[in-house]
């Protein structure tokens, strides 16, 4: 049975934060909250960057154990209890929705190579995205790819916020074969991670390539994925070969 169907995550995959973004986004967030918090402290620098630490190592258990990300605002919440500070909700509100839409300050790049291989695909395949997401929800990241010129190309889109849960959970694999009308065998799935991209694709029946362009593969790892991608020049052969 031959593939039908393409799945692609976002991040580090289908694109990738531009110079010194993430350094951006950080202290953009910081000073946020030290503005909306003002009234409650002020809180120090250090009390601010420590409470944003505190929840990211936090949320992060919580997406690799449990396989779900929280929202921003619930993020938020978090952070301002450790701060032992309070906020009126129009103000949550608005603080939220700059969290959320932080990234569209310096948008993703699309990843070197990805827009032809695109259309390459977009020509044989029905094409999904599997992704999950941090502050930015899938609403943000829908905006990114019709800022990209890429969004009327796919046929599927799965964001965890979303879904109600993060890969590698099955049913993120299972809604996007539902939506692109194909059976588990007839997917491929690409993705950066092992841990969550193909294990869990592999799990869900999918075929799997590991796009290595951006996060490389450690010396000595070991990998469940089908094959290996440095450039993207290189997945529409490869997937010929499935």
């Amino acid at each position: 049975m031959g593939l039908q169907a393409i799945s692609l995550d976002f991040w580090n995959t289908l694109f990738v934060e531009s110079p010194d973004a993430f350094r951006f986004y950080a202290s953009r967030r910081r000073q946020l909250l030290a503005e909306a918090t003002r009234d409650s402290g002020p809180f120090t620098d250090e009390e601010i960057a420590s409470a944003c630490r505190a929840e990211a190592e936090a949320h992060h258990e919580i997406w690799r154990h449990q396989h779900r990300t929280l929202p921003a605002r619930k993020r938020l919440a978090r952070i301002l209890e450790t701060l032992n500070a309070n906020l009126p909700p129009a103000r949550m509100d608005e603080l939220s929705t700059a969290y959320e839409e932080g990234i569209l300050e310096r948008p993703p790049l699309l990843v070197e190579g990805a827009r032809e291989a695109l259309d390459q695909l977009s020509a044989k395949y029905k094409l999904g995205i599997i992704s999950d997401v941090g502050f930015s929800p899938g609403r943000v990241l829908r905006k990114v790819m019709a800022d990209s010129g890429i969004l009327p190309i796919f046929d599927s889109l799965v964001f965890s916020d979303e879904a109600g849960c993060s890969k590698p959970h099955l049913e993120v694999f299972k809604q996007t074969a539902s939506r692109l009308a194909a059976e588990p065998e007839q997917i491929a799935h690409i993705g950066d991670l092992e841990h969550t991209d193909i294990v869990g694709a592999k799990a869900a029946g999918y075929r799997a390539i590991r796009f290595v362009g951006v996060t490389p593969i450690e010396h000595g790892e070991t990998t469940l994925a089908d094959g290996l991608a440095v450039a993207w020049s290189e997945v529409p052969a490869m997937l010929e070969s499935f």
